[in-house]
């Protein structure tokens, strides 16, 4: 393998630490603020400090913290999601907002702490970032071989049977682990090492940016995060780069086949107002199967209308020639395909409301018990989602951002009967279609 299995975490957080001394004097990097763009990692743009900077200044140390350009963030996200037709107070929502979101129910998706140190690209440079996650969001987004506690967590290359996801109902996840070197070439490369979260997708991990609470089909289609080595390059005003190889969807410290993938990124910004994006990864992903190759193909449009208005595409093409089954019907292989297509928009009202929509169409193939449910293995889904993006202290210029609430509402159908409202290992009732009703409350500092 391309660096050892067991060392890659550790060889991050070490590395990370042991640079903090090193950096000379820069400006100060706010907490890491995802726009819409999710899918572009790039340093955030220079911001007021967060809370916890500001404390850590008030305290004597922030000035040295921002000579070294080492910022402290974190974030806390709470929910509640309601199902009207859910029998049983776990019942998963699924296929629903993030799949292992449960219905009816208070939720700590996220509390998370971390620490980064953007790098120069045009000289010589060390840095890296470091989060973690504690809540509900962690028990869908383990890598194999990084779940901190009992290791039968479901990850890329484990047996859907071995899934625990919901017990225990909070969990700990390293979410990014990696260290930035920057080496003085052209505008600058960045070298990327580590754990990080993957390029694909329109929507992240980090709920800031995201329009809404629930999450697309095509979010969940894609990994969560991938460990590898990565290449950063912006050409120009106009071009960007990024490309590299990693060990495959959602692996870490295991490997579910011992092969490697290639995972890229082309942007391109034709006008200030209109970014293009081209996300693509290509290898074996499947349980210990590295001759049949899964290709992703993930384009990205944002569009800028108006100070008020602004419009995102996304598509999404998965070809898997080796899916997985269960084995229910003799054979684990079947060939199939994956795509989906959401269309976004966000109209900014004033300073403190923000409307969003979202219509998608995803479609999957699956070997599954859900073919018991429809007697094929194709099925499409629809989803339509309206909400609100509320900032109480949009006017107040250290907290602008501090705290977001987001109401939304949402309309899932399908043409097979594909969700169930079952409980606790209770034989489920299965509909076309779902309404959901939810809300989250995201603070950062």
């Amino acid at each position: 393998m391309f660096y050892r299995r067991d060392a890659a975490v550790a060889l991050a957080v070490s590395t990370l630490l042991a640079c903090a001394g090193y950096a000379t004097a820069g400006t100060t990097e706010s907490a890491p603020t995802i726009t819409l763009d999710a899918a572009v990692v790039a340093p955030a743009d220079a911001a007021p400090p967060g809370l916890l900077m500001q404390g850590l200044d008030r305290m004597g140390v922030g000035k040295q913290l921002n000579d070294a350009k080492i910022n402290f963030y974190g974030w806390l996200e709470v929910g509640y999601t309601v199902n009207p037709r859910r029998i049983g107070k776990e019942a998963p929502l699924f296929p629903g907002p993030f799949n292992h979101e449960v219905g009816n129910h208070f939720m700590l998706n996220q509390f998370v702490l971390g620490v980064e140190r953007t790098v120069d690209g045009k000289k010589f440079d060390v840095g890296g970032k470091v989060e973690v996650m504690y809540g509900t969001d962690s028990n869908g987004i383990h890598a194999n071989g990084l779940k901190l506690g009992n290791e039968t967590s479901l990850g890329a290359g484990d047996d859907a049977s071995n899934d625990d996801r919901y017990d225990p109902k909070f969990q700990f996840d390293i979410t990014q682990a990696y260290v930035d070197v920057g080496v003085p070439i052209g505008n600058g490369l960045v070298i990327r090492a580590g754990k990080f979260v993957t390029l694909l997708s329109y929507e992240s991990i980090a709920p800031q940016g995201n329009p809404f609470y629930s999450h697309s089909y095509m979010f969940s289609a894609v990994p969560a995060t991938q460990t590898g080595i990565l290449g950063m390059y912006t050409l120009n005003d106009q071009w960007s780069f990024k490309a590299g190889i990693t060990r495959g969807w959602d692996e870490a410290l295991k490997d579910n086949n011992g092969a490697i993938d290639f995972l890229g990124q082309v942007t391109f910004n034709p006008m200030k107002n209109v970014q293009a994006i081209l996300n693509l990864s290509v290898g074996p992903q499947n349980e210990q199967d590295n001759s049949h190759y899964r290709t992703a193909i993930d384009p990205i449009i944002t569009w800028q209308v108006t100070d008020q208005l602004k419009l995102a595409a996304e598509f999404l093409y998965v070809y898997d020639g080796g899916m997985q089954g269960d084995g229910s019907d003799g054979f684990t292989h079947a060939y199939g395909d994956v795509w989906g297509a959401a269309v976004y928009a966000s109209y900014k009202i004033n300073d403190y409301v923000t409307l969003n929509g979202r219509v998608e169409k995803f479609h999957d193939y699956t070997n599954t018990q859900n073919n018991q449910q429809s007697g094929s293995g194709a099925h499409n889904y629809y989803e339509i989602t309206i909400g609100t993006t509320i900032t109480p202290f949009a006017k107040v210029k250290e907290i602008s951002k501090a705290l977001v609430i987001r109401p939304e509402l949402r309309y899932d159908f399908s043409e097979d009967r594909m969700y169930s409202i079952g409980a606790n290992g209770n034989s489920p009732d299965f509909f076309r279609d779902q309404w959901t009703i939810g809300c989250d409350v995201i603070f950062s500092f």
